[in-house]
């Protein structure tokens, strides 16, 4: 009932010049299981209306127990990831305490806090959208798993990487040949889940749902439909066309579950699932943010360091934008950790043209703030 490990902070302590290891000792307890969301019929490829929801931020109904929790016992001496509102953690867990962290000098003990003050209280996307918005990224792949049919392993888990894409209420779709040993497990046992990440996944750090149900062949109209949707996000899948290619879709979805990386995991139901929005800033993000990392990594240093208020980088990329802010991964110029970090915008913005003027926007303010800022290691630091 003890378990010890070794484990990584990724995001807080760029609080200060390092990324911290500690080792912490985790104790199991119970918890109340978790009850399944959503049912047949919840998807609108039935025709079956979905069931009433709570609004999308209300993540009271967000929140999920699982059987079991980690629960770690020991005192707090530099970070901690529990969630203190009662609202949000109805079962009053824990969270992450972290024990046998190095001693930090008052100056960086209050920078920590206040960046741990600003990522808390940073404006982000309700879970819902954020998962909306995930599954509708073009030139997707995730993990399927499906119950094996083959002889010798019948039963058991079977894990393959599927493209998919998402129609436009949310249900992913996929176009899989019949020769493929997914689509025979499928085919004698429609029970299956979906690991999807964000685009650029690298670690846990990072976002991903997992959505659990049924994925069976689509007909007719249904199939047209989910085939015109599929090609339109894998443009460059030529062999959609092929006529051993079928068009499947997820269209009983029982449960969508969530990591949006560190101290951010629990789940929204089916309906809230749903009912989201994809976040419009994703028609253009791509571009966007290539454009940001390609010319201008340095204003990207002056984001995190100047508003946010971690200590110097090595370097800083934007890896996801939407229309309440943007998430930055950084390195740590001293210790060449890594973590992500998020930079809010002064205002929502829906359309590209916005963006820059978004954007010029926290590089004045920046100038205001601190305007001998240099980035790390330049000539004129």
């Amino acid at each position: 009932d003890r378990v010890q490990i070794k484990f990584i902070i990724e995001c807080t302590g760029l609080c200060g010049n390092q990324i911290y290891g500690a080792f912490v000792d985790l104790h199991a307890i119970d918890a109340t299981p978790a009850r399944w969301r959503g049912g047949v019929g919840s998807s609108p490829l039935d025709g079956a209306s979905a069931a009433t929801s709570s609004p999308r931020n209300d993540l009271v109904k967000n929140y999920r127990v699982h059987p079991t929790h980690w629960l770690i016992s020991t005192q707090v001496t530099g970070t901690k990831f529990e969630e203190p509102d009662e609202k949000k953690n109805p079962q009053r867990r824990g969270g992450h305490q972290v024990k046998g962290m190095k001693d930090v000098d008052p100056e960086t003990a209050k920078r920590m806090e206040a960046v741990r003050d600003h990522q808390s209280n940073c404006p982000r996307l309700p879970w819902a959208d954020e998962i909306r918005t995930m599954a509708a990224q073009p030139r997707g792949f995730a993990s399927l798993s499906t119950v094996s049919c083959a002889e010798g392993i019948a039963g058991f888990p079977s894990g393959s990487v599927v493209g998919f894409a998402a129609l436009d209420d949310g249900t992913p779709i996929f176009c899989f040949s019949a020769m493929s040993a997914h689509t025979k497990n499928l085919l004698a046992d429609s029970r299956a889940s979906l690991t999807v990440t964000e685009p650029g996944f690298e670690g846990a750090a990072d976002a991903r749902a997992v959505f659990t149900g049924r994925v069976v062949p689509l007909k007719a109209e249904q199939s047209d439909a989910a085939r015109e949707a599929y090609i339109k996000a894998h443009p460059t899948a030529f062999w959609a066309q092929f006529g051993d290619f079928k068009m499947y879709g997820m269209t009983e979805m029982l449960d969508v579950s969530f990591v949006g990386g560190f101290a951010r995991a629990g789940g929204v139901t089916v309906a809230e699932y749903l009912e989201a929005s994809v976040d419009p800033c994703l028609a253009f993000s791509e571009p966007v943010m290539g454009h940001m990392n390609g010319d201008h990594g340095s204003s990207l240093k002056q984001y995190v360091e100047v508003l946010v208020g971690c200590a110097p980088v090595k370097s800083a990329r934007m890896k996801r934008l939407d229309r309440l802010g943007f998430d930055v991964r950084v390195e740590d110029a001293e210790s060449g950790s890594t973590g992500v970090l998020r930079v809010p915008f002064d205002e929502e913005v829906t359309e590209r043209k916005k963006i820059k003027d978004a954007i010029v926007a926290l590089s004045k303010k920046c100038a205001e703030i601190n305007p001998a800022w240099r980035p790390h290691g330049s000539a004129e630091e």
